[in-house]
C-alpha cells in the first residue's frame, strides 16, 4: 500500500503485531506523508481503527506500549473519539507515531451525515494513505468511507466561496475552513505549506468531485472555473457556523483529553510550538511529575501565545488573517472575516 516507507512500515508492523485481528486499519496522513516540513522530531500521524477499545489498548499494555491504564484509556475513547496517544516502540531513537483511535463504529459515524463533529473529517478530506487494510472487506470499507467524506467537501466549502473559483481556490479555501477551528501551535502560512505539498494530489481527488458538482446542477462552470448555481441561504449558513463553532468547541475540550491518554504529550506538544514557531519554553521538574492538572494553565497559555505569534506574523507580512467559516472568499482569495472554525 501506499505512504508504506520504512519508518511507517515499522510502526504499522508493531500496530499489527501488538492488534491482531482487532486492528481493522491504519491511515497515514500529514506532514510526514506529504513532506510538509517534517524534521526528525516530527512524530507519524496516524488513524487507528480497532474493533474493540478495551481489547486494543490491553494489548498495548501488555506489550508495554504505554503507561495509561488500559480501562482507563477504553472509558475515555467513548467521550470525544478519536483518542489521541503516543506509540514508540523503539524509543529513544526509533519512529514516534501520534496515532488517533477509534472504533470502527465511531470512525464510520465521524464519517458520514451523522458525525458530532469536523475532526476526522476535516482530516480525511487532505492526501492520505491506507497503509493497512485487514482484509479487502475492510479495504473497500474504508475506500467508500473516505469518498464519501470526500464528496461532503463540497457541501461545507462551497457556502464560503463566492464568486468564479478554480480546483486550486476550492482546495485552499477547504483547508483553511478546517484549520481556522483549532487552536494550532503554529506560526501562520501552514495552509499555503499544507496545501502546496499535496497539491496535485488534491487537484487530482477534487476535480472528479467538481465536476460532478456540475453534473448535478449544484455548479455552474465556465472558462475553466465553477461558481454555484445557487447562493447559499442565510439558514445554510447559520446551520454550517454552529456545526463549525460546535466542532470548535469540541476540539479545544480534546486537550484536556490528550494530556491524560497521550504519554509526555506536553513535551510532545511543547516541541511541536518550538518547532513551528520558534518560541521557547520550560517544564519544571513537578509539572513533569504531574503533568495532569498542573501542566492544564500553561499549555493553554502556550497555545494562546503561538495564536498570538500567528495573527502578528500575517500582519506583519501584510496577510490576510485566518478566514471565518462563516465569512466568504471570492476565488481570487480575498477574505471577508478574520476568525473562523473547522478542524484539521
Amino acid at each position: 500500500m501506499k505512504g508504506m516507507d520504512g519508518p511507517i512500515a515499522h510502526l504499522v508492523s508493531r500496530l499489527r503485531k501488538t492488534g491482531g485481528d482487532g486492528l481493522v486499519a491504519v491511515l497515514a496522513y500529514g506532514s510526514r506523508l506529504v513532506s510538509a516540513s517534517p524534521d526528525r522530531h516530527s512524530a507519524y500521524d496516524l488513524i487507528v481503527v480497532v474493533d474493540d477499545y478495551g481489547a486494543f489498548y490491553r494489548a498495548l499494555s501488555d506489550g508495554g506500549y504505554t503507561a495509561r491504564s488500559a480501562g482507563l484509556l477504553a472509558t475515555v475513547s467513548r467521550v470525544l473519539p478519536p483518542t489521541v496517544i503516543a506509540f514508540w516502540p523503539a524509543p529513544p531513537d526509533g519512529p514516534l507515531a501520534k496515532c488517533l483511535v477509534l472504533s470502527r463504529a465511531d470512525f464510520q459515524r465521524e464519517l458520514g451525515p451523522r458525525r458530532l463533529d469536523h475532526f476526522c473529517l476535516g482530516r480525511m478530506a487532505h492526501h492520505i494513505s491506507v497503509v493497512h487494510a485487514r482484509d479487502p472487506e475492510a479495504s473497500a470499507w474504508i475506500e467508500e468511507l473516505v469518498a464519501g467524506a470526500r464528496r461532503m467537501v463540497l457541501d461545507w466549502t462551497l457556502p464560503f466561496l463566492e464568486g468564479a473559483f478554480s480546483v486550486d481556490d476550492f482546495c485552499r479555501r477547504m483547508l483553511e475552513i478546517s484549520y481556522a477551528g483549532e487552536i494550532r501551535p503554529e506560526r501562520g502560512g501552514r495552509v499555503s505549506a499544507v496545501y502546496e505539498a499535496q497539491q496535485e494530489t488534491l487537484r487530482g481527488i477534487y476535480t472528479p468531485i467538481l465536476e460532478a458538482g456540475v453534473a448535478s446542477g449544484v455548479l455552474e462552470r465556465s472558462n475553466g472555473k465553477y461558481r454555484a448555481a445557487r447562493p447559499a441561504s442565510s439558514v445554510a449558513q447559520l446551520r454550517l457556523n454552529a456545526y463549525f463553532g460546535i466542532s470548535k468547541a469540541r476540539a479545544t475540550t480534546r486537550w484536556v483529553k490528550h494530556m491524560l491518554t497521550f504519554d509526555s504529550w506536553f513535551p510532545y506538544i511543547v516541541r511541536k510550538v518550538e518547532r513551528r514557531t520558534g518560541m521557547t519554553f520550560e517544564i519544571t521538574p513537578l509539572e513533569r511529575r504531574f503533568p495532569f492538572p498542573l501542566l492544564l494553565p500553561k499549555a493553554l497559555r502556550v497555545l494562546r501565545s503561538a495564536r498570538s505569534q500567528s495573527r502578528v506574523d500575517r500582519k506583519s507580512a501584510g496577510g490576510r488573517g485566518r478566514p471565518a467559516a462563516g465569512g466568504r472568499t471570492s476565488g481570487s482569495g480575498s477574505s471577508s472575516a478574520a476568525n473562523g472554525a473547522g478542524a484539521s
